[in-house]
């Protein structure tokens, strides 16, 4: 497996959380293994994460199709989107997220 670029592995879980929803509400419904893959977890930490999401009701799993299991971002984490998005953003630019 390919070693993941330095500045991604030393995010916080505001960060994660923030690419997930963001991930989740760009792509729409998305199976796990996708996820893994946009925002680079494993699957280990990104289920970590989701159930965090979940339990504040952020993300929640559907089955679709075949009886496949996606995530999608829920109402309330789209409006948790908005409002930390341009947050994290503004962040990003003055370096506070890396201290």
């Amino acid at each position: 497996m390919q070693k993941v670029r330095s500045e991604r592995m030393h995010r916080s879980k505001l960060e994660i959380c923030n690419e997930i929803l963001w991930t989740l509400a760009s792509n729409g419904p998305m199976k796990l293994t996708q996820l893994t893959t946009k925002v680079e977890l494993s699957k280990t930490r990104l289920e970590k994460h989701m159930r965090l999401l979940k339990r504040r009701d952020l993300v929640e799993r559907q089955r679709l199709g075949e009886g496949e299991i996606f995530y999608v971002a829920t109402e309330r984490g789209l409006k948790v989107l908005k409002i930390m998005g341009p947050i994290m953003e503004e962040a990003r630019k003055i370096q506070v997220l890396q201290f």
